[in-house]
């Protein structure tokens, strides 16, 4: 009789022992879910992005799908085009007086034209500019950009989305009827690897004149290549600072033609030697947070 209580007490002490670790792993399951949730909302960016409302002028940055900055894209129900007075000045570098920089502090590591907030400027280009949208703290600004993204499938893929929520081409971004200050190019790093610049250039071409018929006042900036690391080169691929320098050349001679203005975006983030520095990026290419902002103060202050 004795030994039957302790049996049974022992499989009593089990079944609390049993409940005790489902209740743990109820709580640990939560805990997850909460956290997770808290990360979800604080998220700021999407891998694409998203063409915002004619608000976006005023300085509106609601979303379509999300209503906060963390994604661009506002849908007006009135899908009201802004007149193009509405668009501000854009101010040359030439015009701008910029305090220097402070002494010690390395060039475009903090921005001299504070009042700046990119309301007026669009983005368009592929992972880098993603990388740029994704650590950029302006969100007046507007990004058209796509991992993968290069200047022929800005014509072609959907990876844009649109006021009304679908995903669209960066043609069918701008046909929406966003009027811009500043249009901001920057494309070349997917595109080295083709046997023909001239091609690339004739897309290039295409693309701005596409832009001028959206957005006439829109002064264009062609972004510059930003370089690649050293070791990044050692892979052996199109992707070197070779073809850096000699793809950016058609970059520069195209805008001198085509009244478009240069914008060397490399000596931001680019060492002594030229290339991107090694504590500059992970995989030699993209950029760290670090860095996104040297090239994000750099086009603040330069144009």
């Amino acid at each position: 009789m004795k030994q039957k209580k302790d049996n049974s007490a022992k499989q009593r002490s089990r079944v609390r022992l049993q409940q005790n670790i489902v209740s743990l792993c109820c709580l640990v399951c939560v805990v997850f879910a909460v956290g997770w949730m808290i990360h979800s909302a604080g998220s700021k960016r999407e891998f694409f992005t998203h063409a915002d409302s004619s608000s976006r002028v005023s300085g509106d940055n609601s979303s379509v799908s999300q209503g906060d900055s963390s994604s661009q894209g506002a849908n007006d129900s009135s899908q009201s085009v802004p007149d193009s007075s509405s668009v501000p000045d854009v101010t040359s570098s030439s015009q701008k007086e910029l305090p220097p920089f402070p002494e010690g502090v390395r060039p475009y590591s903090v921005v001299r034209d504070t009042e700046d907030e990119l309301a007026d400027a669009l983005f368009i280009g592929d992972s880098r500019t993603v990388g740029l949208f994704n650590n950029c703290d302006k969100p007046k600004a507007t990004f058209y950009c796509s991992i993968g993204l290069n200047i022929q499938t800005a014509f072609e893929s959907k990876a844009i989305r649109l006021d009304n929520g679908q995903m669209g081409t960066v043609v069918e971004a701008l046909a929406q009827g966003h009027q811009f200050g500043r249009v901001y190019i920057g494309f070349g790093t997917n595109e080295m690897g083709w046997p023909y610049y001239d091609s690339f250039i004739q897309l290039y071409g295409k693309l701005v004149e596409t832009i001028r018929q959206y957005s006439p006042n829109a002064k264009i900036y062609c972004e510059s290549i930003l370089p690649v690391t050293a070791a990044r080169e050692l892979q052996g691929d199109a992707i070197n600072n070779a073809n850096v320098k000699a793809l950016n050349e058609y970059i520069q001679k195209f805008a001198g033609e085509n009244g478009c203005e240069y914008l060397t975006c490399d000596k931001a983030v680019m060492g002594d030697d030229g290339k991107l520095p090694e504590e500059a990026s992970t995989d030699g290419i993209h950029l760290s947070i670090e860095y996104c902002k040297y090239w994000l103060n750099y086009i603040i202050d330069e144009t």
